[in-house]
């Protein structure tokens, strides 16, 4: 480090122009640096200091990474490359969520996790986070567990995130769900999965539905790492949303999202 850079005092600077771009540059860096890496946080639990005004995302991971953990590569599908679990938690952490994940383990069902989330959302509320500061993400396997927390919440304001794709009987799993709040279903073009719309048809207890569709080239590998091109339009939909005083509007359209890498 230069020493006349480490050593400078600006109360002794005779420019004044210098002594007040130095303040300015404290003042901004910790207005700015300071507040931004307070909503970044990812951790496996909630974290120790609830800010009401913070926004909170839970991740729930491919299967993948349940067997084989980060940066697992599928070995039906190599070509999709490793999974890289971290990665997208930071890439979630930097767009200003407390991102809360946890490595799921085999042989444990799925009921086990849903249950650990419900309760950790009603801590949030506990300390005032309103349900439209709360997003809740599902990859493939994944989404599941969200369905899961949706049907346990039953809350008509909550946001939900479904990615991967549905197969064509897959609606029948959860034809006695009671889902409330909004739903957004991602999907890509090249993936042999397709829309989950069947999933969302006809329920009255929705306050929304949207599902869009990418063109990433990338088939169901499309999640595996934190890209631009599904989490720019995830958090489009979840700060477009109304809040809780918001009617009941179900879009069936599917929308088609052109590649972004």
């Amino acid at each position: 480090m230069n020493n006349a850079v480490s050593k400078f005092d600006f109360r002794k600077s005779s420019d004044p122009h210098r002594r007040i771009g130095y303040l300015f540059c404290c003042i901004f860096n910790l207005l700015f640096f300071g507040s931004v890496a307070k909503s970044q946080t990812v951790s496996n639990s909630l974290p120790k200091h609830i800010n009401p005004e913070d926004r909170y995302l839970f991740y729930l991971h491919g299967a993948v990474v349940t067997i084989l953990g980060n940066n697992a590569i599928n070995n039906g599908a190599p070509e999709w490359g490793p999974y890289e679990y971290l990665n997208i938690l930071d890439s979630l952490a930097t767009r200003g969520f407390n991102v809360i994940s946890e490595n799921r383990k085999e042989k444990i069902d799925d009921s086990v996790y849903s249950n650990k989330i419900v309760l950790q959302i009603d801590s949030l509320f506990s300390k005032r986070v309103p349900p439209e500061s709360i997003l809740l993400i599902g990859a493939s396997a994944g989404w599941n567990i969200v369905l899961q927390v949706a049907n346990k919440m039953k809350n008509k304001s909550m946001r939900f995130v479904i990615m991967g794709g549905c197969w064509p009987d897959t609606y029948k799993d959860f034809t006695r769900f009671e889902l409330y709040g909004n739903y957004l279903s991602v999907i890509e073009a090249s993936d042999p999965h397709g829309t989950c719309e069947a999933i969302f048809d006809s329920r009255k207890t929705m306050t929304g539905y949207k599902e869009i569709k990418l063109n990433t080239g990338l088939s169901h590998g499309f999640f595996y790492k934190g890209r631009k091109a599904w989490i720019d339009p995830i958090l489009q939909w979840f700060n477009s949303l109304p809040d809780s005083r918001s009617t009941f509007n179900v879009q069936h359209k599917t929308a088609v999202i052109p590649v972004i890498h």
